[in-house]
């Protein structure tokens, strides 16, 4: 078998890329939408980790066993 990189890593490279730009974009909004958009950058970018966790960690675990 004989399987190049981006076959092998691709499932969560994909992933982690797509929620990266989402959460740039959502805090991109907030910050020219709101006139205070500190404490909800600070949310969005505070949750990240979970947020990584959650749709790529553990999908990742999943499908390895």
């Amino acid at each position: 078998m004989n399987a190049s990189v981006w076959q092998v890593h691709s499932f969560w490279v994909l992933r982690t890329a797509l929620i990266l730009v989402i959460t740039a974009l959502a805090e991109a909004a907030l910050v020219f939408a709101l006139p205070q958009p500190a404490r909800w950058v600070a949310l969005i970018a505070g949750t990240l980790p979970v947020t990584l966790y959650f749709f790529v960690a553990l999908p990742l675990i999943r499908k390895d066993q």
